[in-house]
């Protein structure tokens, strides 16, 4: 684990505990005006940045190891050369191969089911986040959804970027499914995916596959 990937991980904690706080000012604004339902919302939420506090210390503990400085010379112990899977591996493998249609469909899909729920959606997917959409409820609940789409059905693969910011997201994290996008687009929701289905990790170019067994169990 790269030092850039630890300091971008420590940022996405930032911004988790920093939407997290603001929720629950909001849900303690509405206690004041006597919803007292609110109480157990505030007490997860409150629970989970104690979580991400204690994993950013962890993560910190591991940047200052990484930065420490020594003056003896380095020892070679072996040579790695690490490549993301190729197109060819992708078909070859996993009877997968990009289709800029198949996303472009699989996306408006999902922005549609999103809206149609009275929610507000953001497609975010330019902005290298680890997800595709940020979508806001009137009550300002937040949803942070990874969109895969497959023209007919199986398997999907995440990176390790997105695996990893899924999991920091926890019940905020949704994966979004979108089967047979070229004929009747079908959409498959799973919230916290990286606790609920159970990955494959593919060590070449570190991917992670979902079998089609694997999400279709969720459904």
């Amino acid at each position: 684990m790269g030092i850039l990937f630890l300091k971008n991980d420590l940022q996405a904690f930032d911004n988790i505990v920093f939407d997290l706080t603001a929720e629950i000012n909001e849900l303690q604004g509405k206690i004041l005006l006597g919803d007292q339902k609110v109480e157990e919302k505030i007490r997860r939420k409150q629970q989970r940045i104690e979580e991400l506090k204690q994993k950013k210390s962890e993560r910190l503990e591991n940047l200052e190891l990484m930065q420490q400085l020594s003056m003896k010379p380095p020892e070679v112990l072996g040579c790695a050369y690490v490549v993301p899977l190729s197109q060819m591996e992708y078909e070859t493998h996993f009877g997968m191969q990009r289709d800029d249609e198949v996303e472009e469909i699989a996306m408006r899909v999902s922005m549609e089911f999103e809206e149609e729920q009275n929610w507000t959606p953001k497609d975010v997917s330019d902005e290298n986040t680890g997800y595709d959409i940020k979508s806001i409820s009137p009550e300002d609940l937040k949803r942070y959804i990874e969109v895969k789409g497959r023209s007919a059905e199986g398997g999907i693969m995440l990176s390790e970027n997105e695996m990893n910011r899924l999991a920091q997201l926890d019940e905020s994290a949704w994966l979004y499914i979108v089967t047979n996008c070229k004929a009747t687009p079908s959409l498959i929701r799973i919230q916290n995916p990286a606790k609920n289905l159970n990955f494959e990790l593919k060590s070449k170019g570190i991917q992670y596959y979902l079998p089609i067994e694997e999400w279709k169990k969720k459904t």
